[in-house]
């Protein structure tokens, strides 16, 4: 079960900013816990629990419970978009996939013996 604010749990790095905010969270969520329990009020106090701890797992590798690598902003915002230009190949290759089994399109065993109409219009015999 994904608890996290964020997606990006899988990551072996995190955004200066970003590991700022969960850590601000997380000890306001702390916070909040002990002003429950001293109101007494049990629920509450377990709800904020479980929101601090979860935007303290999002600072950690989620395998091994390392604290991941903190990259500048810049770094993050380009291994962020690198992701997503891997995640969207994978997208339109499965994609792809699927539309040329629809259309009953296989490869050819031999790619090189395939040759497209590369002329304009036929000339019906025409001459021109």
């Amino acid at each position: 079960m994904d608890i996290s604010p964020n997606k990006m749990v899988g990551q072996t790095w995190i955004g200066e900013s970003w590991h700022a905010s969960c850590i601000s969270a997380a000890r306001y969520f702390q916070k909040k816990q002990q002003e429950a329990l001293e109101q007494g009020d049990e629920a509450a106090a377990e709800q904020y629990k479980w929101w601090g701890i979860s935007h303290l797992l999002e600072t950690q590798h989620p395998d091994t419970g390392k604290p991941k690598r903190i990259v500048p902003d810049a770094e993050a915002a380009r291994l962020r978009a690198a992701e997503d230009e891997r995640k969207q190949a994978e997208q339109d290759a499965e994609h792809l996939a699927v539309l040329k089994k629809k259309l009953g399109i296989t490869p050819r065993t031999n790619g090189s013996a395939y040759r497209p109409y590369r002329g304009g219009l036929p000339t019906l015999g025409k001459d021109r």
